[in-house]
């Protein structure tokens, strides 16, 4: 009890330190937690920064892509233009000649043949169409269509049709077939010379 008396008369001396130093724990302890949120809040920022850098660096590389491919089609529709789509002049003789070539190749012969040409607005582009009709067996026709799709003038199977035969007895389907082809220009002399018809669309 001496020495417990002894404190509590002298507790002038002990309580001062004794709370500065609780002060000081509980300081340090609100510090610790200051600097642990702090660094908590920046670890999230420079991770969200990351992210969105990757983010960035994805969109650029995807950027870089699409720019590339961008160009490839520039230079492969030049290269269109220029080898398969040359002048009118150029390539309607050997397309109406590789037209008829494919079609008796295939053991069919082409009878009332037509022809027209428009010109489109938006691609700058002629459109020539052939339509012409066709008797034989299923397997003729089929390799006819093969033959005209497999053709190096660039040759679009628009459409076919089975018409209408009066001898139903026979075992040979007659089919009209239209084809077309795009030019780079349309030269009207050569139309008329080959007796072409001109389509004008409307607006």
């Amino acid at each position: 009890m001496n020495g417990r008396g002894a404190w509590l008369r002298l507790w002038y001396l002990w309580v001062p330190p004794a709370v500065l130093v609780v002060l000081n724990v509980i300081w340090l302890a609100g510090l610790r937690g200051s600097v642990v949120g702090r660094g908590s809040f920046l670890t999230k920022q420079v991770t969200d920064v990351e992210v969105e850098v990757n983010k960035l660096e994805s969109h650029a590389r995807e950027l870089e892509r699409q720019t590339k491919a961008l160009a490839d089609l520039h230079q492969n529709l030049g290269a269109l233009r220029r080898d398969r789509l040359a002048p009118m002049r150029e390539r309607l003789v050997p397309f109406l000649a590789d037209l008829m070539k494919r079609t008796r190749e295939a053991g069919l012969n082409p009878e009332r043949l037509s022809y027209a040409a428009r010109r489109e607005e938006k691609s700058g582009l002629v459109y020539f169409g052939a339509s012409f009709g066709v008797k034989g067996s299923y397997e003729q026709v089929r390799r006819c269509v093969f033959l005209l799709e497999s053709s190096p003038q660039f040759v679009l199977v628009d459409q076919l049709s089975l018409r209408s035969d009066e001898n139903a007895a026979s075992l040979d389907i007659g089919i009209q077939l239209a084809v077309g082809t795009y030019f780079a220009d349309l030269d009207k002399g050569l139309m008329q010379e080959l007796g072409v018809k001109e389509v004008i669309v409307a607006e």
